[in-house]
């Protein structure tokens, strides 16, 4: 008898604790809610030519601090990266751009975001 007063005391506090745990409790505790950084995105003219300047781009620029995405274009010669602003800055890109040997200019109309 007393295996079984156990084994349903155990039984109920399973289902107690898996009840209360899939209750959602929302707007107690903000610090556990996702927070989304705000990144910013700013486009570059950029003098390249060929595929490997896009290689060369891609392998180089991506892996600077900060940059969350990276997509270049051959065909209207832009480079567009999105970026966490705590981490680098507009600058601070260029600059990376510039020292793989290309001439580089912010595309005028395309603020960042």
């Amino acid at each position: 008898m007393r295996n079984i007063h156990i084994i349903a005391v155990v039984l109920c506090a399973l289902f107690c604790a898996g009840s209360l745990a899939a209750v959602p409790v929302s707007g107690e505790n903000p610090s556990l809610e996702v927070q989304k950084k705000a990144y910013k995105t700013v486009t570059f003219n950029v003098s390249m030519h060929c595929q490997k300047c896009v290689k060369k781009i891609n392998d180089n620029v991506s892996f600077e601090k900060g940059v969350k995405d990276l997509a270049v274009s051959l065909d209207r010669k832009t480079v567009t990266v999105t970026f966490d602003p705590s981490k680098t800055d507009v600058s601070k890109l260029k600059a990376a751009l510039e020292k793989l040997g290309y001439q580089v200019s912010e595309v005028k109309g395309s603020p960042v975001k």
